[in-house]
């Protein structure tokens, strides 16, 4: 009964608020305590423009830093498939976040190669739980990383 609320649209429409206007996320921490996952990480609010319809979507995130980059994972929970999110920041890299209500604009790219490398081996050390998703797709989970406009 509890998760099947914690996942319904309307909980998800109030965490995009939440982290939006104060930069915690319900969700985010829901799930790090399911996971064990201690250290909570920080959340914010990504706005990019649809692929497909150009209108805006929002989606709350979480956001670690490493090797000095601002990134953003696309694990989309392990699903076979990249979010949506990701397939829109690919069609349009620039985008908004807002981290406790103060937006700033960014260009966001995927890490790739040796890059990739040195960011997941020290991303899935401190969240064990990212090293689980990617054993179980076929495909390389995105590393976003969000770099100022």
């Amino acid at each position: 009964m509890l998760h099947k609320l914690i996942m319904s649209r309307a909980a998800w429409a109030l965490d995009r608020i939440a982290v939006r206007w104060t930069g915690w996320s319900p969700q985010s921490a829901i799930f790090a305590r399911a996971a064990g996952i201690r250290n909570e990480s920080r959340n914010l609010a990504l706005v990019t423009k649809g692929r497909k319809s150009g209108r805006k979507r929002m989606v709350a995130l979480s956001w670690f830093e490493i090797n000095g980059h601002m990134l953003v994972v696309g694990s989309a929970g392990g699903a076979p498939e990249d979010p949506q999110w990701v397939r829109n920041l690919r069609a349009e890299p620039n985008a908004t976040i807002y981290i406790a209500r103060k937006p700033r604009r960014i260009t966001a790219r995927i890490a790739e190669g040796a890059e990739r490398q040195a960011i997941w081996s020290k991303l899935s050390v401190e969240v064990p739980t990212y090293a689980g998703y990617q054993a179980g797709v076929t495909r390389e989970i995105p590393l976003v990383i969000l770099e100022p406009a």
